[in-house]
């Protein structure tokens, strides 16, 4: 279960945008996540990438979801969906996404950074992010790189573990809740991975999922 002092943090906080304008972040309630789901993540996702909405909010329900919006002057300018463990320890990333129009603006660094200091988990939030090296062309794989090196830029680390999972294979990231005093070993980090998804997949992990160690990778 999530602390007070969680709570508490993952309330309304204000940020300064571009420009001077204030965006705010918020912890979404059901209502604004079917909106959100309704208006956004259908759009952004295709149909094989989409979490069905009854599972989200069932997940929700239970305190194994946490969503948040990004807003400015009372519009949604990014969202953020993650799965926790019951434990609280960690979560990961579900959902990542700047609305198509103002994207290229830095609103996704400043959305991920102040997503980082209101974690309501005590260490931190894995990352799947799509791996270069299993891309089918030279544009994928530059796409992947490019989201990689934004997630490490905005304060992720990577992990050697990745994850085949629905037969795509993923590089594992990493970053570390707000008041985490220190980033788990990778060797633990992984078995942290493993733990995850086996929560989540239940009796269907192996058969969905499997984590496995790779060496280590420079995106820089």
């Amino acid at each position: 279960m999530r602390s007070g002092k969680c709570e508490k943090k993952s309330r309304m906080r204000n940020r300064k945008g571009n420009g001077g304008r204030v965006n705010i972040l918020k912890r979404l309630a059901p209502d604004e996540l079917r909106l959100v789901y309704k208006e956004h993540i259908r759009e952004d996702f295709p149909r094989g990438k989409r979490r069905p909405l009854f599972s989200m909010e069932k997940m929700l329900k239970t305190g194994r979801y946490d969503c948040y919006g990004y807003y400015r002057n009372g519009n949604l300018i990014a969202y953020a969906c993650y799965i926790l463990t019951q434990s609280g320890s960690y979560a990961l990333l579900d959902y990542f996404a700047v609305i198509p129009e103002l994207r290229g603006q830095g609103i996704g660094s400043e959305f991920l950074r102040a997503l980082q200091r209101n974690m309501s988990v005590k260490c931190g939030v894995f990352l799947e992010a799509e791996n270069p090296g299993s891309a089918k062309s030279e544009d994928e794989q530059q796409t992947r790189e490019r989201r990689i090196r934004f997630y490490l830029s905005n304060g992720a680390k990577l992990t050697n573990s990745n994850c085949l999972l629905f037969g795509v294979d993923y590089n594992i990231l990493f970053i570390p809740a707000g008041s985490a005093a220190d980033i788990p070993e990778k060797e633990c980090q992984h078995h942290a991975v493993e733990a995850l998804y086996r929560e989540i997949y239940g009796r269907f992990y192996g058969r969905l999922c499997k984590p496995y160690h790779e060496k280590d990778i420079n995106y820089d």
